[in-house]
């Protein structure tokens, strides 16, 4: 090496070095208020008493892991903070790391070339916002990276067996270590004339790293036997949901897996375009001109590729962390077959841009409490009016509130009982305690993408949400988003075998529960009986002969819909009467089809105080998007709604998507009773509107018309085979 190079590569140290204490000092201010995820909330938990039977933290244990944490703790004022201060500064020591593997990857490059491709891979958004989590991902990230630079450098087989002991070392800080170090000692051991002696010896150097951590582990866990039944308890619950191509191998998650691995970590789709763009031209660059420097890129990397497509969450996207190194190296690869200062001005640009990106993340994320410590606060400090109240859970809450109800021990809120959560049955659980004659307040927490609620009448929910600038980099953080209904008096809830939503539909179906197969009951409150105000509707499948749909409350009050097919929809209002004294709170409410048919009954609102609506002729069927909890009705040119109006003013409230998205120009909106205009509207953009309406003592017709239709399956792009004309989607619809 000449004098020159000595320079210049102290200029590029020095500038790494820079690089890393800026990355501390924009940062540290910026550490968070809460733990936010299950698995930092088990970490937490381990720094005051470890026990991973129970997952504190979670198995395999993070022995390594918890010893850095325990020394955070002595000099941070929170857990919370003092685990994110070790992301922080495993962050800084990654970027040291990531420039020492890039600099053996590519030897024969220029430094600056190093220092672009190492700022490409830090300024990462996925790298730069889960450097402030309190999570060992980062951690877990700069050993393996550290352990792979000693690896490649490795020249003589005591050095490759001491970098096959640090990486037994560092997967006690995160198993994933394993594919990041392991397949590239092997393939570095094949280098030496002995390959099998060095196999062997790189085998035996990675146990004894392991044995340092796993022996004491084992021995606090009960021996062998006890340490076994750690790992595997309550391992089906935190899987609970879990979606991985291993075990669902589908096209659809295929994809999902292309993009959280390559896609998300950018934060944006255009730089994530420009990124692999040029990896993908890096990565046939060196196949031709530097196989071998590809080959072992693809060693170091590819098998843990292989772990997290086919058993780890697709959309937990920090489970990509790894891949953004490889990324940022081919990346580089390809911008180098520009002239050299339009590649650093492109890099120059990305590193900006996606610094800022990661920067407003961090931000934002230090201002906010998870939601769901939010929700337990605001549940700590709620007063119920008569007793305490009984927690009814959906089943992703049910185990997601576990551990922050144990993280918060004596200051969680208190419940007379928390419900059971069957798959697909909660609300069940709630008809089944009101039927037996629970009477304080329900509290519902419910995932937003989940629509089981609906099955109960509810008032708004408090929501709590995680507001990000860019939401992808917090995908797959549980317990994520939730709703909070509070339920203290229903005026009704169903039983089995409804379709009010396109989930209980379905669930209805599976069960084989429904008017096909025999009666359905709901409950309604005598309160509601009393001079209410009613709605059913739903959908005949089997046109042709009619059925007589009869609907009972009781012995009170009942009806008859003759359907031939196709929906029907019946709004009326109930008749005061003296109720009997002896009456029950809920009265058993049946629906019935003779003869027996495929009839789904998909509304039913009853209410002496609400308004109710129906959604009449002219309207398609409920929808429902799972993966983002979106439902919609679409409404076709013309469409009826016929409402009752409640005991105060009505205002119907309606929420809708862009025209832009199926047409070229707007669309117009008119809303209309009888010959009275109530709205005239152009509609560019997503829409919210309320639109004072008529009292309504009985029921009343209003008509919503819109000027511009299609038909999908006529559409030259995407064909499908809807023949429905469609007009504009609606997400909300109602009587307010």
């Amino acid at each position: 090496m000449n004098v020159r190079d000595s320079l210049t590569d102290r200029r590029a140290h020095a500038a790494l070095a820079a690089v890393a204490v800026a990355f501390i000092a924009l940062h540290l201010p910026y550490l968070p208020r809460s733990l936010e995820d299950l698995d930092s909330i088990n970490f937490a938990l381990g720094l005051h008493r470890f026990d991973v039977a129970q997952h504190q933290p979670h198995p395999p244990g993070y022995p390594v892991y918890i010893v850095i944490g325990r020394a955070a703790q002595a000099l941070m004022p929170t857990d919370a903070q003092a685990l994110a201060a070790v992301s922080v500064v495993s962050g800084a020591l990654g970027i040291l790391a990531i420039a020492a593997l890039y600099r053996r990857l590519d030897a024969h490059s220029e430094s600056v070339w190093t220092i672009v491709a190492t700022a490409i891979a830090v300024s990462s958004p996925l790298y730069w916002f889960t450097s402030i989590r309190p999570l060992s991902d980062a951690c877990g990230l700069a050993a393996a990276v550290a352990v792979q630079a000693a690896t490649l450098a490795a020249q003589t087989p005591t050095a490759l067996t001491v970098a096959a002991f640090a990486a037994g070392l560092a997967s006690g800080l995160r198993s994933q270590v394993f594919w990041l170090t392991v397949p590239l000692l092997l393939w570095c051991a094949c280098r030496f004339s002995s390959a099998r002696v060095q196999i062997v010896r790189v085998l035996v150097g990675y146990g004894a790293g392991v044995f340092l951590w796993l022996l004491p582990l084992v021995a606090l866990s009960g021996g062998p036997m006890g340490y076994w039944r750690a790992v595997t308890s309550q391992g089906g619950e935190d899987l609970s949901g879990i979606r991985m191509l291993w075990t669902t191998p589908t096209p659809r998650v295929f994809a999902e897996v292309l993009y959280y691995a390559f896609v998300a970590p950018w934060a944006t789709w255009p730089t994530a375009a420009i990124v692999v763009g040029f990896a993908a031209i890096g990565a046939v660059t060196l196949w031709r001109r530097e196989p071998r420097t590809l080959a072992a890129v693809t060693v170091a990397f590819a098998p843990y590729f292989v772990f997290d497509a086919l058993f780890q969450e697709t959309f937990t996207v920090r489970y990509a962390l790894p891949l953004v190194v490889p990324s940022a190296f081919l990346a580089v690869a390809g911008l180098r077959v520009l002239p050299a200062y339009p590649a650093l001005l492109v890099s120059a640009g990305l590193v900006m841009f996606h610094a800022h990106v990661g920067g407003r993340s961090v931000a934002a994320f230090s201002r906010q409490t998870a939601p769901a410590f939010a929700l337990l606060d605001e549940m700590a400090h709620a007063s119920p009016s008569n007793g305490a109240p009984v927690l009814a859970p959906d089943r992703r809450e049910s185990f997601d509130l576990r551990r922050p109800l144990v993280w918060l021990g004596g200051t969680a809120p208190r419940f007379e009982r928390q419900l059971t959560a069957p798959p697909q049955h909660e609300w069940l659980e709630a008809v089944k305690y009101w039927n037996g004659g629970g009477r304080s307040p329900v509290w519902f927490v419910a995932d937003p993408n989940r629509a089981a609620i609906d099955l109960v009448q509810h008032g708004k929910p408090s929501e709590h949400r995680w507001t990000m600038p860019y939401p992808v980099l917090m995908s797959g953080t549980r317990p994520g988003d939730v709703d909070w209904y509070r339920v203290e008096r229903p005026d009704w809830y169903v039983g089995e075998g409804w379709g009010l939503t396109a989930e209980s539909a379905g669930v209805a179906a599976r069960d084989r529960r429904g008017p096909e197969f025999g009666p359905i009951d709901a409950w309604v409150h005598r309160s509601a009986i009393n001079g209410g105000s009613l709605v059913i509707g739903g959908r005949n499948f089997e046109p042709g002969e009619p059925r007589t749909i009869a609907f009972t409350i009781g012995h009170v009050w009942s009806t008859t819909i003759e359907s031939r097919g196709g929906p029907f929809l019946e709004v009326v209002r109930l008749p005061a009467r003296d109720l009997d004294a002896a009456l029950p709170d809920y009265v058993k409410a049946t629906v019935s089809v003779q003869p027996p048919s495929r009839v789904a009954v998909e509304q039913f609102d009853v209410s002496s105080s609400r308004g109710v609506l129906g959604f009449g002729d002219g309207w398609y069927e409920h929808e429902l998007d799972p993966p983002t909890g979106r439902q919609w009705r679409w409404l076709s040119q013309r469409g009826e709604v016929r409402y009752v109006s409640g005991a105060t003013p009505a205002v119907l409230h309606i929420e809708g998507e862009s025209p832009h998205k199926y047409y070229a120009r707007e669309s117009h909106l008119k809303i209309s009773i009888g010959d009275r205009i109530l709205k005239d509207v152009a509609i560019a953009d997503d829409f919210t509107l309320d639109v004072p309406v008529p009292d309504a003592r009985q029921p009343a017709t209003i008509v919503i018309e819109t000027d511009q239709t299609h038909v999908p399956a006529d559409s030259w792009w995407r064909r499908t085979g809807d023949r429905r004309r469609l007009g504009l989607r609606i997400y909300k619809c109602e009587i307010r």
